[in-house]
This record gives structure tokens, C-alpha cells and sequence, in this order.
């Protein structure tokens, strides 16, 4: 089997108090290359010298940025770095490393150029609010079913996912979000018709400090079907003029 890169890359804001241990977790891999890259953006805490220290590349973002824009910040280094396989996780600790194995096995054996981790397949290991836990059951329902039409229903809130460089060099051309990018990344990979997979995923209750998406459900909703509607209809425009 030929050497693939492997790079794994971490948004983070504020994260000092989980990022060490989450990089040191992160398994290696047999004929794999393997990097950490953290995308720092705009944290004022230690968050920058702690993810250098476990080992990791830093790119620092001068000021907060949003983490659609430090997915994409992300994207354009593991392209410089020849990746084969790319991870996103975050950097809060909520998805263990441990399950990196499962994500990116089937990209691996070339039967899936995304693969998609589901919070709710893992069952009593999804641990979150119930209005959480509600609300992205209803998004991910609705974008599955209603508006791509896919046979499956995917935790398309998941942040945890794999995927291959072709998709990639796709997403890095047509995410435009700041504010997020897990809607827009999988209904671009949908609308493309890559290959798509997904896997039970633990996710466990944040430890420490609070998530930065979604103080307010009702706007975090409201920009979700936003980007989400704006994500589809661009990708219609650009095939009718093509």
C-alpha cells in the first residue's frame, strides 16, 4: 500500500484547558504520514503556546475570525502540506481522536471521499442538551430529506469527519461561510455527487468554557437554513449557466 498523508486539523478558540490532551490522543497510523495543524483563531488565552507544545503546526488567525473561515484557512494548508486524507476536529474535545481509525478506513480503501460521523447512531453516547440534541435532529432531517433528497438521514451538525483531497481542492473553491462550514461542506459533497459515508461517533459534553455557535438556538437555526438554502441555490445558478 502506498505512504498516504494525513493531516488533522483543529479549529480552535480559547481552548487552552483541552487542547494538549486532545493532540496527544490523536493515534498514529502504519503507512501513514501524519501532521496536527491547529488553526488558532484569534484566541487570547494559551490556547497558541499549548498546541505548540503537544507537537502540533499553528496557524494563528490575528483576531476571531469564525470558524467557516479557519475551516477554510485549514483547507488551504493541508493542500500545501500534499494531504491525501484530511480530519476535522474540534478542538474543544467533545469527539475522541480515537475513532480517527473508522473515519478515514473507508477513504482508505476507496469507498467513500467523505465520511460522516452521526452523533445519534452512538445512542446514549450523544451527550448534549435535549433542545440540542432536538434541533440538530430536525436540521439534518430537513436537509437530508427535503432538500437534497438522500435516502439516509445525516448528522449533518457531525464536525467530526474525513474526507479525500479531490474534495478538498472543491470545498476550498466554494466555501464562502464565516460563520460555519458543516452545512455548506456536505451539501457541496452531496451536489457533487462524492461518495458519502458515515459512522456511529461519541460525542461527549463539553468540559470546559462554552461553544461559540450556539448561544441563541433561534439565530443559530436562522443562519444554518440560511447558508444552507444560499449553498444550493448558487450550486443550481452555476449549473444552469454551465
Amino acid at each position: 500500500m502506498a505512504i498516504k498523508n494525513l493531516i488533522v486539523f483543529v479549529p480552535a478558540y480559547n481552548e487552552e484547558k483541552s487542547i494538549f490532551n486532545l493532540i496527544k490522543e490523536i493515534p498514529s497510523f502504519p503507512n501513514i504520514n501524519q501532521k496536527v495543524i491547529v488553526i488558532n483563531d484569534g484566541s487570547t488565552d494559551n490556547t497558541l503556546a499549548i498546541a505548540k507544545k503537544a507537537g502540533a503546526i499553528v496557524i494563528s488567525n490575528k483576531k476571531n475570525l469564525g470558524l467557516g473561515y479557519s475551516f477554510k484557512i485549514g483547507l488551504i494548508e493541508a493542500l500545501k502540506e500534499d494531504a491525501d486524507i484530511l480530519v476535522v476536529l474540534d478542538g474543544d474535545g467533545q469527539y475522541h481522536p480515537k475513532h480517527i481509525n473508522k473515519l478515514i478506513s473507508p477513504i482508505l480503501r476507496d469507498e467513500a471521499d467523505l465520511v460522516q460521523g452521526n452523533r445519534f447512531l452512538a445512542g446514549e453516547r450523544y451527550k448534549s442538551s435535549l433542545i440540542k440534541k432536538l434541533g440538530n435532529k430536525v436540521i439534518s432531517i430537513f436537509l437530508s430529506k427535503i432538500l437534497l433528497r438522500l435516502t439516509e438521514v445525516y448528522d449533518i451538525q457531525s464536525s467530526f469527519r474525513a474526507f479525500n483531497r479531490s474534495l478538498a481542492t472543491v470545498l476550498v473553491k466554494e466555501i464562502i461561510g464565516k460563520y460555519n462550514y458543516a452545512q455548506e461542506m456536505f451539501i457541496i459533497a452531496s451536489l457533487h455527487e462524492y461518495k458519502i459515508k458515515q459512522i456511529p461517533v461519541q460525542c461527549s459534553k463539553r468540559r470546559y468554557g462554552q461553544s461559540r455557535l450556539i448561544r441563541n438556538p433561534f439565530i443559530h437555526l436562522i443562519k444554518i437554513l440560511w447558508v444552507s438554502f444560499r449553498t444550493y441555490l448558487l450550486f443550481r445558478v452555476k449549473c444552469r449557466i454551465n
